[in-house]
């Protein structure tokens, strides 16, 4: 099963104008890419960039581009491994039941 989620390109790229408010010339010249793709972009007439610009973009905007294009899933996983590491046996104990009984009973209303 696989948990990891990734936005698109678009939907990082109109978050990360929404977050500094920049205009697309702003962003263009920070990351040094060409405003008219940044434009088809933000239109939806393009989901994606590439690669590069992909990554000078994230950059402009101050992160990696996994951080760019992530959303929060590793960072709930590691505060989810963290609480796990603090419970005492019985506890997690307690709580995979729990859990596994939730997924079962989930399971057999969606059946």
């Amino acid at each position: 099963m696989n948990f990891a989620m990734t936005r698109s390109f678009r939907d990082a790229f109109l978050d990360g104008l929404s977050r500094t408010g920049w205009t697309l010339k702003k962003v263009a010249e920070v990351a040094g890419v060409s405003e008219e793709q940044l434009k088809k972009v933000k239109q939806g007439k393009s989901r994606s960039t590439n690669v590069d610009d992909a990554l000078k973009v994230a950059n402009a905007f101050g992160v990696t581009l996994d951080e760019f294009l992530a959303d929060d899933t590793a960072a709930l996983r590691a505060e989810v491994a963290e609480l796990w590491m603090k419970l005492t046996q019985a506890e997690r104990d307690i709580l995979l039941a729990a859990a596994r009984g939730q997924a079962a009973q989930v399971r057999q209303e969606g059946a």
